[in-house]
């Protein structure tokens, strides 16, 4: 389903916000090994902070931006890495997350999904932590970051005007299921997935390369879903047969259609300590 269509399913709800999560951190990237350095990777949520990242653009200096906020590029071995670029808005605090597919790999984006946005030598799927129209107008003080947290709602951006495309996500587990987001698998230090309108006999060019995590019923993390094999230390690889431990019903596309053999995950936390609280 086009991602302007899940967008007008959502906007046309009505949601009660008024019970925020508790956004404590930023850590990306699930990993069973404790001794993976890559697994619950803890992001900096303050440019004055001591990081290693790299600028890549400032999107704020731009009139027909198709994304919003300073970003800045993770780094792998010393060198940017697409996986992950973050975005800070004009006052250097943490705003939302991407990650970049290198048209190089060949990647063939699924026709339907708005979400890839062409971002020059990748397409781009994004996120925002706290209203988009706000990013390159005041930002957020340090007070507001140690106030609100990472954020203060999650926006999922679905097209390449990020005001107009971003769509928020419900707060609470109560109002998920209210919409044509489907209840998958209960997976520890994850929490319980959701998945946009899957089905068995689905098309899989209609699949949402996005799942939403709930833990006690709040919002605590999502991921990105990419049906493709792409490599990096921050990418999760599950496969297609793995798949029944995230999403209920898996697709039947996931195993008659090769690009769905494997998957490319990211993770992304918005609580500190994902493995102690992430249990459903």
């Amino acid at each position: 389903m086009n991602f302007l269509i899940v967008a007008t399913i959502l906007a046309s709800a009505t949601f009660a916000y008024g019970s925020n999560p508790e956004w404590d951190g930023l850590r990306v990237t699930w990993s069973l090994n404790p001794f993976n350095k890559w697994g619950f990777d803890s992001m900096p949520r303050d440019l004055s902070e001591k990081h290693d990242l790299q600028l890549r653009d400032n999107q704020c200096n731009s009139s027909n931006a198709k994304f919003l906020g300073q970003r800045y590029w993770t780094k792998t071995d010393s060198k940017p890495d697409p996986a992950v670029t973050l975005l800070y808005d004009t006052k250097g605090i943490i705003a939302g997350i991407q990650t970049s597919i290198p048209k190089s790999s060949n990647y063939t984006v699924q026709t339907p999904n708005n979400q890839y946005v062409d971002d020059g030598d990748y397409w781009t799927l994004t996120a925002y932590f706290v209203d988009p129209s706000t990013i390159c107008g005041n930002g957020r003080s340090k007070e507001q970051l140690q106030k609100e947290g990472t954020g203060y709602g999650l926006w999922l951006q679905g097209g390449p005007n990020p005001i107009k495309d971003s769509v928020r996500i419900p707060a609470t587990e109560a109002e998920i299921k209210m919409t044509n987001w489907k209840l998958g698998k209960c997976f520890w230090t994850m929490g319980n997935h959701y998945w946009y309108n899957v089905s068995k006999n689905m098309d899989c060019n209609h699949f949402v390369p996005n799942c939403l995590m709930y833990n006690k019923g709040k919002l605590t993390a999502f991921c990105f879903s990419v049906n493709a094999g792409l490599p990096g230390p921050r990418y999760e690889h599950p496969t297609a047969e793995l798949a029944h431990k995230f999403i209920d019903p898996v697709p039947d596309c996931f195993f008659s259609d090769p690009t769905f053999k494997t998957l490319s995950t990211i993770h992304v936390y918005l609580v500190d300590s994902p493995r102690l609280s992430s249990w459903c």
